[in-house]
């Protein structure tokens, strides 16, 4: 089958079309696609007016023009859809399935779209599942980070290889095509150990969030990193009481890094030459919403450890205060505190 046959094949919805679902909406339009954006007036009007643009750390550049994007505030569409790729935040995920519901197929001959959740958190394909039992439902993992320009541009600022936990080989059409689009893919029976990998690699969002620095320039510095280093300790430890096994996301096992955080920089910025590549401009999502004035994924991250640790009698005294001031800062609606290093230790009390 030639690349536009199937392109034509798949009519593929973004459902939550922010910076992750624009990025990997602009791509798999970039090779012909069938692909609907369902998001935010926001957007609809910057790529409306100029269109469409995407770049990466490795120099893609793709300009699509306004006409080349189907850019929709409505959900009427997910009726024809095949693949239905929910990428609201995670808060929003129970209203999405609401959504989704309402356009199910009442042919029996006809099969519902599969949906796939490609966001942050390790709840959400469960939320999914439960609300959407007629539909199949996969867990989806980005491990790389996408940041909104403006003006309808979006930044790809780290590597990584989508995966996908497909069972049974339905949605073999879809990852043809993300494949096509130089979004490689890993598929997995189960993702669950994948997803919480990458809650780990996450919890560095609201550090970064409350840094207000880029992310290289904040994990080059020792003293964020030490924050980092206990972070990731008590997450760990969490996982570890409640059985759970995180898989890696990248190039480093998961057990090493509070170790790798705690590095002199010498040492680190070697190690994480060789492990992931960031470019100057990448920031996390959790900065994007502070600065936009958005509720943070926070309590499904850093929250989600706390409440791990709850359930298994584990303190975690820093992903608590890391926690509470995320929710600081969102209601002060002034974007990132840019809180130093030494504040930061001081608030989870690091000696």
């Amino acid at each position: 089958m030639s690349k536009i046959e199937i392109a034509n094949k798949a009519n593929i919805v973004i459902l939550g079309a922010g910076s992750i679902g624009c990025y990997l909406g602009g791509c798999l339009l970039s090779i012909g696609a069938n692909v609907t954006l369902i998001g935010r007036a926001r957007l609809k009007d910057q790529i409306a007016n100029g269109g469409l643009t995407l770049t990466d750390w490795r120099g893609r550049n793709t300009k699509l023009k306004p006409a080349d994007v189907n850019f929709t505030e409505s959900a009427e569409v997910m009726a024809r859809a095949d693949y239905i790729l929910v990428c609201v935040k995670s808060g929003d995920t129970q209203e999405a399935a609401s959504l989704i519901a309402q356009y199910e197929n009442s042919d029996p001959l006809k099969d519902n779209p599969v949906v796939i959740s490609f966001q942050n958190g390790v709840r959400n394909g469960r939320v999914l599942s439960e609300c959407l039992p007629n539909y199949t439902v996969m867990k989806g993992m980005v491990p790389f980070n996408v940041l909104g320009q403006g003006d309808g541009h979006f930044h790809c600022g780290t590597e990584g290889d989508l995966c996908i936990g497909d069972k049974s080989g339905q949605a073999k059409d879809l990852v043809g095509l993300l494949e096509m689009a130089n979004l490689p893919v890993k598929v997995f029976k189960d993702l669950s150990s994948v997803q919480w990998g990458k809650l780990l690699m996450n919890l560095n969002n609201a550090v970064n969030a409350l840094s207000g620095r880029p992310l290289l320039e904040q994990l080059n510095d020792s003293a964020y990193r030490k924050v980092m280093a206990v972070v990731l300790k008590e997450a760990l430890a969490t996982m570890k009481a409640a059985g759970i096994e995180p898989a890696k996301t990248g190039k480093v096992i998961p057990k090493l890094m509070p170790y790798i955080m705690s590095l002199p920089n010498f040492l680190f910025e070697k190690v994480a030459a060789a492990t992931l590549k960031i470019d100057p401009q990448a920031r996390s999502s959790m900065y994007e919403d502070l600065a936009l004035n958005r509720k943070t994924e926070v309590d499904y991250l850093n929250g989600e450890i706390v409440a791990l640790g709850e359930a298994h009698h584990v303190s975690t005294p820093a992903n608590t205060a890391i926690l509470k001031l995320i929710k600081a800062a969102e209601s002060a609606n002034d974007g990132s505190p840019m809180l130093s290093a030494a504040a930061l230790q001081h608030a989870i009390a690091v000696n």
